[in-house]
């Protein structure tokens, strides 16, 4: 028996996922079509569960003056920004975050307290300048999108706001099969007070709330000195994958101090002048490193929902090849990501290469097939389902797809 690939750079390689060039440069990936379709049902299905709980997305320009940055301490203290761009006398840099750009959409106008908790959220690319001895296929680039959201709470909202993003992650996780995940609790190395912004009535008041949260919903955590962010402390989620390795993913981070820095405000009930909190989101984390973390956490071997190609169908000879296509015209009607195999192979050949690609449906047709309006079924494993209609097949294979089933 063949050894199972897991190397996610071998995986998108054979199933034509992505690929890095070095005339873009390392660090940049580019995702090809079915490495764009697995993107894309990874995004939109993040993009639909905020939605349900209240995100509204926007969207955001890759650059910003430099002052923006210095403003929120990235530039003082971040330091992984790519060099600054010098345009019409003024200082520009890529974004390496997302947040001081959402800043702006909070400080477009003033803010009633009937607004918050207000969320914003962005599959945002940020640009980080990774050493190139770092780099690595999708889990560390230099071009990273972050499923970020940016909730601008009330302080008395914010217990209630975080049972809603361990609510969330909860949720995601089960999606994608992690079933075995941990928490981190981030807070500041007290030997090193100069590295944080903030005082310290805020940032102990930051860090109880994280842990309590940990707590009330029984999330296995421990506590960490000197890894909270800059500006506050945070809740990291660990999660285990199919080859029993850990992952850093979704993150929690609690704000006092960019609100101070950007002067954000929202009058009270009366009528009066009040600070909001930030929390800072991701559940993916990275998009990139999320898909290399799923595509080694499948080896390949994706959930129908996910698959780029869900079915191929198979003619055993080209007499069959017009039938095949009537096939996937069926199929791709109601909005089955499917194709056929046309080459001139051998039947086994075909079903190699499909399992090879990891197919989850062949669909062979033959001239009894044909005769019959039938499909033989037969899966990326090898089992073989038999002969069916095609109204059949379409009507499982779409439960499998809507139900987002990991069998």
């Amino acid at each position: 028996m063949s050894k199972v690939i897991t190397d996610h750079k071998k995986i998108g390689q054979i199933q034509d996922l992505f690929l890095i060039s070095q005339e873009v440069g390392s660090g940049f990936p580019i995702f090809t079509p079915k490495g764009f379709v697995l993107r894309r049902e990874v995004e939109n299905y993040i993009t639909s569960e905020k939605e349900k709980r209240g995100y509204t997305f926007v969207w955001t320009p890759h650059v910003a003056k430099s002052d923006l940055y210095k403003k929120s301490g990235h530039w003082q203290k971040y330091d992984a920004m790519f060099p600054p761009i010098k345009l019409d006398d003024e200082e520009y840099v890529l974004k390496p975050m997302n947040c001081p750009h959402h800043f702006q959409i909070y400080l477009n106008r003033p803010r009633s307290y009937r607004e918050l908790p207000m969320r914003i959220a962005e599959n945002g690319t940020c640009y980080r300048y990774e050493k190139s001895g770092e780099v690595n296929g999708l889990l560390r680039v230099r071009g990273v999108t972050i499923d970020d959201t940016h909730t601008f709470v009330r302080h008395n909202q914010i217990a209630n706001e975080i049972d809603g993003v361990l609510d969330l992650v909860k949720a995601i996780f089960e999606t994608f099969g992690f079933k075995e995940y941990r928490a981190q609790v981030s807070i500041r190395d007290p030997k090193t007070p100069e590295k944080y912004l903030g005082d310290e009535k805020n940032w102990k008041e930051a860090e109880n709330s994280l842990v309590s949260a940990s707590k009330k919903h029984k999330i296995n955590y421990k506590v960490v000195e000197g890894e909270a962010a800059f500006y506050g402390p945070k809740i990291d989620f660990m999660v285990k994958d199919s080859l029993n390795r850990e992952w850093q993913l979704a993150t929690c981070q609690l704000d006092y101090n960019q609100p101070e820095n950007f002067d954000m405000n929202y009058i009270n009930e009366d009528g009066e002048k009040e600070r909001p909190a930030v929390l800072h989101i991701a559940i993916l984390g990275s998009v990139e490193r999320f898909l290399g973390i799923l595509i080694e956490h499948y080896a390949g071997s994706f959930p129908v929902w996910l698959a780029p190609i869900q079915v191929k169908v198979l003619p055993i000879t080209d007499k069959n090849l017009k039938y095949s296509q009537a096939v996937v015209s069926s199929l791709s009607a109601v909005g089955i990501r499917c194709e056929v195999d046309e080459r001139n192979e051998t039947l086994q050949a075909k079903i190699r290469d499909a399992q090879l690609q990891k197919i989850p449906y062949m669909l062979i047709v033959g001239d009894k097939e044909e005769k019959e309006k039938t499909v033989s079924e037969r899966g990326r494993s090898g089992k073989d389902y038999g002969a069916q209609h095609i109204e059949e097949f379409i009507k499982n294979i779409k439960k499998e797809i809507e139900t987002k089933s990991l069998d």
